[in-house]
């Protein structure tokens, strides 16, 4: 390890409009003992010029430039195994970081020797103006892990400083399918199971939101490669949930729990893609078709398990929308139904099934919805692991 404490990897491609700023950001941490690596993607414009300016002013900017497009994920990676610090974080290339960021986070970790990452809250600039704070992934391996996979903060693990180590120990991002967002979440299932993720509850890191960013073109573009990637991701997440030797019941509601995560972030892409039919859940994994909540219960707090029945409620959801936009209000009530006997305060599924109600006349009446809830609440209540499938028991009972 060098005398540097952490390592800034910057990941950049066709940046010409906003990296001067970016570099100037990771030049004014207040933590001097930083190496800036910076890898500039194959581009046309004037990237690499600009970065080479900038380390002729600071000799801890390394600048690498690829003779050959790697795509963000490959390049990320190329950064991750130049890292000789202790610590290190992946820095956007058109993200903003306030000058206390590594300091803050990079103390974190060293107040809590037994956390492998650091986040803070993310604000976004732009198209969008939020601020998202981050959460503690704290507690056993098995609360981690569910945390991450129902209660998900978007783009701020992403962004964590963490423990070089990790590197060698498979925190990496994989490389399946094409360039998109399934990469990402086998390289954040090893970080979380690596250890707790603390929060930095500042807004010290702010995301630029705009149109024509790297992200924005992350989403699929046809229902073949998302069910593709999705498949290679689960099976990735799936493989470092069992190399944990975890309990059995403990494995078996973290594998609820990623058929949750996998199949809602599938559904929300199809709804984009306007696909004509959902995939099964054994098409992203063979043993999602048979996924159920198990019989054992771990002993999890009773608000992460509330936690795990509303994510299960959204994803079922989301399968009523896409039966709307199909036209299938019949399919749609009874998902929406299923979804409201496991979050029954909200506001959203309840203002769903009224406009089913209003817009299906005599064949869908509100009685009928009452009594299907009520049935639901019940069983799921005498025999939770009994709930239905979204896209098995609930297919055919809308037929």
């Amino acid at each position: 390890m060098s005398v540097a404490g952490v390592t800034i990897c910057i990941p950049t491609w066709q940046a010409e409009p906003f990296i001067e700023r970016t570099l100037l950001c990771a030049r004014a941490q207040t933590h001097k003992n930083v190496r800036i690596l910076v890898s500039v993607d194959q581009s046309t414009d004037a990237t690499e010029t600009i970065c080479r300016n900038q380390a002729k002013e600071d000799s801890r900017l390394d600048v690498r430039v690829q003779k050959e497009r790697l795509g963000w994920s490959e390049n990320a990676n190329y950064l991750l195994d130049l890292v000789d610090t202790e610590f290190c974080f992946l820095y956007f290339h058109d993200d903003i970081i306030e000058p206390v960021y590594t300091e803050r986070l990079r103390q974190a970790l060293l107040d809590d020797p037994d956390a492998a990452s650091a986040h803070c809250d993310l604000e976004m600039f732009g198209n969008m103006q939020v601020t998202s704070p981050g959460r503690d992934y704290a507690g056993t391996a098995t609360e981690r892990l569910i945390k991450f996979l129902v209660e998900p903060v978007q783009g701020l693990l992403l962004r964590s400083l963490f423990k070089s180590e990790l590197v060698a120990k498979g925190v990496r991002f994989p490389i399946i399918a094409g360039d998109s967002f399934w990469r990402c979440y086998p390289f954040l299932m090893n970080l979380i199971a690596a250890g707790a993720a603390r929060r930095v509850p500042q807004p010290l890191y702010r995301r630029w939101a705009r149109d024509g960013s790297l992200t924005t073109t992350w989403g699929p573009q046809s229902n073949e490669l998302l069910v593709d990637g999705q498949r290679q991701s689960a099976r990735l997440q799936l493989d470092t949930v069992r190399s944990m030797n975890l309990p059995k019941a403990d494995e078996e509601l973290v594998a609820f729990c990623l058929y949750v995560a996998s199949m809602t972030l599938t559904r929300h892409h199809e709804l984009r893609l306007k696909t004509d039919s959902l995939s099964k859940p054994e098409d992203i994994f063979e043993g999602f078709g048979a996924v159920r909540l198990p019989k054992k219960i771990p002993p999890v707090e009773d608000r992460l398990f509330d936690e795990v029945l509303r994510a299960y409620g959204r994803l079922l959801s989301l399968e009523a929308k896409h039966h709307l936009q199909r036209g299938d209000s019949r399919a749609a009530l009874v998902a929406f139904g299923a979804a409201l006997s496991l979050n029954p305060a909200s506001p959203g599924i309840n203002a769903a099934i009224g406009k089913i109600l209003a817009d299906g006349g005599q064949q869908l009446t509100a009685a009928a919805v009452r009594q299907r809830t009520r049935m639901l609440k019940e069983k799921a209540i005498g025999d939770p692991h009994s709930l239905p499938t979204p896209s098995g028991d609930m297919a055919a009972e809308s037929k």
